[in-house]
């Protein structure tokens, strides 16, 4: 298989995925149906696959291009917020209510090119365990890492 090199950035579709060990909201103080999952940007909740060590898995793609500046810009089905500040949703929305629970924002700023390169080169994805992070944490960016 080819490596892919890239010294000038070029629009590429990029693969994610995220993770989690549970589908607790992470503030909810009462009993109710939910359903949990990786939200798009029209609002449909796509529900996780367990993966082979029994975490919710969300395989997913974003396409990148790069900014007027040179960073990569994120677009698709699953990013949303601003230009300057995409990230992709977690979310737990209520089933009787129609509601959103929770939602958890997995910031994409702190991906760079040598990161989505790597990703594309040997077929693998960039991904990040969302296991500990809460709602409202303070830490800005989840670790993203190419595995």
């Amino acid at each position: 298989m080819p490596r892919v090199r890239i010294s000038t950035p070029i629009p590429a579709e990029v693969p994610f995925c995220l993770v989690r060990d549970h589908d607790k909201p992470v503030s909810h103080a009462f009993e109710e149906p939910y359903e949990f999952g990786l939200q798009d940007n029209k609002g449909e909740i796509v529900a996780g696959t367990r993966d082979r060590m029994g975490r919710f898995a969300f395989d997913f793609s974003l396409k990148v291009k790069p900014t007027a500046d040179g960073r990569p810009a994120f677009t698709g089905r699953f990013a949303s917020g601003t230009p300057d500040d995409r990230f992709v949703y977690l979310s737990w929305r209520s089933i009787p209510r129609g509601v959103y629970i929770n939602r958890l924002k997995a910031r994409l700023s702190s991906i760079d090119w040598e990161t989505i390169a790597a990703a594309l080169d040997g077929d693998r994805r960039v991904c990040a365990d969302t296991t500990d992070w809460q709602l409202g944490d303070s830490r800005r960016n989840v670790p993203w890492r190419v595995v």
